[in-house]
């Protein structure tokens, strides 16, 4: 697992801590995913790298990393919620997900 840090702001890769509501709640109402069933949406997130970004300990943001670990890795299903977006959280979602050493090869 990795984590990183930012004022009061955590990405994590902990799997655990994924919030099912807010990541398929937002999944569910946007334009690429209208409709998606629940089981869909917690089936990608465990055959996944997820990244979830919290302030304190509610979820803001998401990234879902689709890899095999050694020479491909498709990045997917990233948003952070409308009320917290300006403060250039999404680029730092990004960086931490292009600099995870689990990527790294």
């Amino acid at each position: 697992m990795y984590e990183y840090h930012r004022d009061s702001f955590t990405i994590s890769t902990d799997p655990a801590r994924l919030d099912l509501e807010v990541i398929h709640g937002y999944l569910y109402h946007c334009y690429w995913s209208p409709g998606i069933p629940r089981a869909a949406v917690a089936q990608a997130i465990q055959h996944s790298l997820c990244f979830g970004l919290y302030e304190e300990n509610k979820q803001i943001g998401f990234a879902r990393v689709v890899t095999d670990y050694t020479s491909f890795a498709y990045l997917a299903d990233v948003f952070v919620l409308p009320e917290r977006r300006g403060d250039g959280l999404g680029v730092w979602l990004i960086e931490c997900v292009i600099h995870c050493p689990a990527l790294a090869s």
